[in-house]
């Protein structure tokens, strides 16, 4: 769990001291936030009968969002480590736009399973743990799209080659990527929790919009910074497996125990 840990840390600060990232990330929840504040005004002329009908829609808009972000990181840190961030940086936003529609339909499907989920019947039960297991393969398969500049249906298979090669990896290594993923899980509970994301106000009035604007202006940034640490942490199994090599800032020990490898020296 330590060395899990200490990745986990250096991959903080990667981003801490990255401008490129710090943008990305500011902007985007920028934009989140506009976009739900848009939603609940506009929001205000549906019927409460509509609500829960379009509640997928906003969480797919969502993960797009999310998963726009963790390619970015994934991309930009894996450019800047091999040193290549000039050529890569120079058809980031191509690449990115050539992804929109394997993440649109990724985000669609989650959209509607997570919608499936509100039943209580066991078709449900198999739909969230199907959401699950979809959502955990895409927080490897987007990094790998990035690292190998594939596509997503060829990430999923860059994906699964990189969780046989590294399966000799002790399960407490990966403790610090499931801390974060969990983190994650837990803070966008809460909104989900107390119907922030459904359109309209609540008989509250004033003081519930206010309410929501701060949970969202505290959660929103919190969960996009887990999930680019999560993308930053599978982002060095896949330098480690395609260099051989720890990241030049993060201690090689910490790297052959989360990926499972023997690694040279840099």
């Amino acid at each position: 769990m330590r060395d899990s840990l200490a990745v986990v840390r250096a991959t903080w600060h990667e981003l801490r001291r990255d401008r490129f990232l710090l943008r990305v990330l500011v902007s985007t929840t920028v934009a989140v936030l506009v976009g739900l504040m848009a939603w609940k005004l506009v929001g205000k002329a549906r019927s409460p009968g509509q609500r829960p009908r379009v509640r997928p829609f906003v969480i797919g808009a969502r993960l797009v969002a999310v998963l726009c972000v963790q390619y970015i990181v994934a991309s930009w840190l894996y450019a800047r480590w091999t040193g290549e961030r000039d050529k890569r940086a120079r058809h980031l936003w191509q690449r990115l736009a050539r992804r929109l529609p394997a993440f649109l339909c990724c985000a669609a499907i989650l959209g509607w399973l997570d919608y499936a989920t509100t039943t209580s019947t066991a078709s449900g039960l198999i739909r969230a743990g199907a959401s699950f297991a979809f959502g955990y393969a895409l927080s490897y398969a987007v990094p790998a799209a990035a690292v190998y500049r594939s596509g997503m249906l060829h990430a999923f298979r860059w994906s699964y080659e990189a969780f046989r090669k590294t399966f000799g990896a002790d399960l407490l290594a990966w403790s610090g990527v499931w801390l974060v993923t969990g983190f994650v899980a837990l803070a966008t509970a809460i909104p989900e929790a107390f119907d922030l994301y459904s359109p309209g106000t609540a008989p509250r009035g004033d003081s519930s919009f206010v309410a929501r604007l701060v949970g969202w202006g505290a959660i929103v940034p919190i969960s996009l910074i887990a999930l680019a640490l999560s993308a930053g942490f599978c982002t060095v199994i896949f330098f480690a497996l395609t260099r051989n090599q720890a990241p030049s800032s993060y201690p090689k020990s910490a790297v052959e125990t989360v990926s499972g490898l023997q690694l040279d020296d840099n």
